[in-house]
């Protein structure tokens, strides 16, 4: 048996103790944001489709921006990115990093409330239950003590508060280290400035130790957050090498994506043979050799692009294609030709990317999309923003010809020409001193595939809009028919009227017993900052026809005449394209173009305007945006969908029976939007089905 004596066990608990003070007084490990996420950070299933240990290079263009987050000289870093591709992966990993290895105040802004709640809930929370590494940590919210809330983590050493932009009070309330600002062009300027600057002078006593993030997907080039501060940064872009050649090149989708066209003038496009093809020795890659290409770690490198003008030259680093890489920070430099230096200041590193560099995309399918989406405006710039993570930039300085739109009037065929597929109204309400100067006025548009319209009446009802004589006129036109040229009887389908004047309330009681017919109150969103509203807001968010108190439908009247704006530039019949008839007056043009599109500076943020030219009314404008609205609320409210209602008309014969027939139920029945049969011959005209369904003669959807 071996005896231990006193001198023995002092000198093993010396050395225990001894141990135990070099591991408690051990600086944290010397890692990257990437090493610390690859070690230590576990995917939730609940938040994403993978889960288990993460890895860095299944989208490894997010490497370069988390890199800069330890990369000497770097101050503040901006991303601004496709959608479901970085952002959120890489200000998850940074809180994660510096909670973990070096703790500190931090702060996290979203646009709203609600997207704080929902990351936090969604993402946060999930991604430290998931990290035992952060779960040790970082309190459980459960236990609802006063450091542990949905929007503020508390752990040793530092904290994570989470804020929304619009409350200018919690941005400005501490003094933080690191600040992430996610989707900040979503972002409202408040009474006290712009939130970006009210969040990033919090971390000005932290000197130089202090970092700032930015993440976004662009939206318009003229009001774009993310947009101008990548411009300010040194604009570095991913780099992949060809599998063929080992050219390495920043993929961009026109330059390098190209697939078979074919049939006169190469109408005919062939988007599933779409492929990447190599700018140097011009072979195709496959989709093997892209994913290959984005999931190898040091498959992407991302180079300064930012042009410089050095020894009195200037130069742009994309032509010179004169970089230093440096391995240990994984940025190629932009070096001077004429002196060799390194020429362009790495404090703010900017970070961009497309789903060319995302493995959970295809060229394919998104050449098909770009094909898709092109011929529409709205369409084209959600494709810039969202696929290409590219800023969309809005024809602001080309002026709408009023006289070439006057010169394209055209004689219609029949009261709705073959094109029409679903009918709407827009309505506005004018209130006047006497009888004769108040008017209602209203503009019926039909619609056809790729929002093609025809302008088929515009009608003006005088009279004193409190009183119901008008509204009465008013009702009788909107239950009449239009003779579609396939030989049936058409009827309105749906319809805005604006209740932002005198007469709100008589606007409401006309719309609110009416809205089984799909006739709305509509007014106008504030929009104050450089996010326009949707045209039709958001499910949840329309008024209820039995809700106490009615409210109209607010709608974003900005980005509706944007989308009036850009399919009155449309010149070629087709999608986008506006008809007009040919008996209608110059007057009625001179409204339709009496807005113009502006960019002007709002507490140092660039902001579109529409302003209306002196001397002009601009009804005309008015009524077609909310009659294209309407169109929206039937997508929306009734599951609308155009190419489905074309179908159904196609099935009916020219002539639409004889015109004996036309009195009858079945004749005037307008095509249905839903999978019922039509109504049956002996139904009574007009029937009024309970529950806001609409009456059999009008379109069911």
């Amino acid at each position: 048996m071996t005896v231990v004596t006193s001198q023995e066990a002092l000198g093993r608990l010396d050395e225990a103790l001894e141990g135990a003070r070099r591991r408690v007084l051990r600086p944290p490990p010397k890692l990257t944001v990437p090493d610390w996420a690859d070690a230590y950070r576990h995917l939730a299933l609940s938040s994403g489709a993978v889960g288990g240990p993460f890895q860095t290079h299944r989208v490894e263009v997010a490497r370069g921006p988390m890199m800069a987050v330890t990369e000497p000289g770097v101050q503040t870093v901006t991303i601004m990115s496709c959608t479901q591709l970085m952002k959120t992966t890489a200000l998850e990993n940074i809180l994660g990093y510096f909670a973990h290895l070096d703790p500190c105040p931090m702060l996290l802004v979203q646009p709203k409330d609600e997207a704080v709640d929902a990351f936090s809930k969604e993402r946060l929370v999930p991604m430290v239950s998931a990290t035992p590494a952060l779960s040790a940590i970082m309190r459980d919210r459960r236990t609802r003590v006063s450091d542990d809330t949905l929007k503020f983590k508390a752990f040793p050493g530092g904290f994570l508060a989470l804020a929304s932009a619009g409350s200018p009070t919690n941005l400005a309330m501490r003094a933080i280290r690191v600040t992430l600002l996610d989707e900040i062009d979503k972002y409202e300027t408040t009474k006290e400035g712009d939130p970006i600057a009210l969040a990033e002078e919090r971390t000005a006593t932290f000197g130089r130790s202090a970092l700032k993030i930015r993440a976004c997907s662009p939206t318009w080039e003229e009001s774009s957050r993310i947009y101008k501060s990548y411009q300010e940064s040194d604009q570095r872009r991913p780099f992949v090498a060809c599998p063929h050649c080992g050219h390495w090149q920043d993929l961009d989708f026109f330059r390098h994506v190209h697939w078979e066209k074919g049939g006169e003038g190469d109408e005919e496009h062939y988007p599933e043979t779409a492929a990447i093809y190599c700018e140097s020795c011009g072979a195709a890659w496959s989709e093997s050799d892209r994913i290959a290409a984005i999931t190898t770690k040091g498959g992407v490198r991302h180079y300064q692009t930012k042009p410089f003008t050095c020894c009195g030259v200037k130069q742009e680093p994309l032509k010179d294609r004169l970089w230093e890489w440096d391995d240990e920070a994984q940025c190629g430099y932009a070096l001077c030709k004429e002196c060799g230096k390194r020429a362009v200041s790495n404090a703010h590193a900017g970070f961009t990317a497309s789903k060319l560099f995302s493995p959970f995309a295809s060229v394919p399918v998104l050449a098909a999309r770009w094909l898709e989406d092109k011929q529409d405006p709205e369409s084209k710039q959600t494709f810039y923003n969202t696929q290409l993570g590219r800023p969309f930039r809005a024809e602001v300085m080309k002026e709408i010809d009023r006289t070439g739109l006057m010169a394209r009037r055209e004689l219609y065929s029949a009261m709705v020409p073959e094109g029409v597929l679903v009918l709407t109204f827009g309505a506005d309400v004018q209130a006047g001193g006497s009888v004769n100067e108040g008017r209602i006025e209203v503009e019926v548009v039909g619609w056809g595939l790729g929002e093609e319209s025809w302008s088929i009446d515009h009608c003006v009802f005088t009279g004193d809009p409190a009183l119901p004589d008008v509204w009465n006129e008013l009702d009788a036109y909107l239950l009449k028919g239009w003779r579609h040229e396939r030989g049936f009887d058409m009827f309105l389908s749906a319809g805005c009227i604006d209740s932002g004047g005198h007469n709100t309330q008589e606007v409401y009681a006309f719309a609110r017993p009416r809205i089984g017919r799909n006739i709305w109150a509509v007014k106008g969103a504030s929009d104050r900052s450089a996010q326009w509203s949707p045209i039709w807001p958001a499910a949840g968010k329309e008024p209820k026809k039995y809700r106490a108190g009615y409210r109209p439908v607010m709608l974003g009247v900005n980005a509706g005449k944007e989308a009036i704006r850009q399919r009155l530039l449309v010149e070629n019949p087709g999608p986008g394209y506006c008809h007009f008839p040919a008996d209608r007056p110059a007057g009625w043009f001179d409204q339709l173009t009496s807005e113009r599109l502006v960019i002007e500076r709002r507490n140092g943020v660039s902001v579109r305007k529409w302003v209306l030219q002196k001397g002009r009314a601009n009804e005309a404008i008015d009524i077609r945006v909310y009659a294209y609205a309407a169109l929206h609320g039937l997508y929306h409210t009734r599951k609308l969908k155009l190419e489905r209602q074309a179908a159904r008309l196609e099935a009916i014969p020219m002539g639409g029976g004889n015109r004996t027939e036309s009195s009858s139920p079945a004749a005037r029945e307008a095509p249905r939007q839903d999978d019922q049969e039509p109504a049956p011959p002996t139904q009574p005209a007009r029937q009024v089905f309970r529950r806001g369904v609409r009456r059999s003669s009008y379109m069911n959807y």
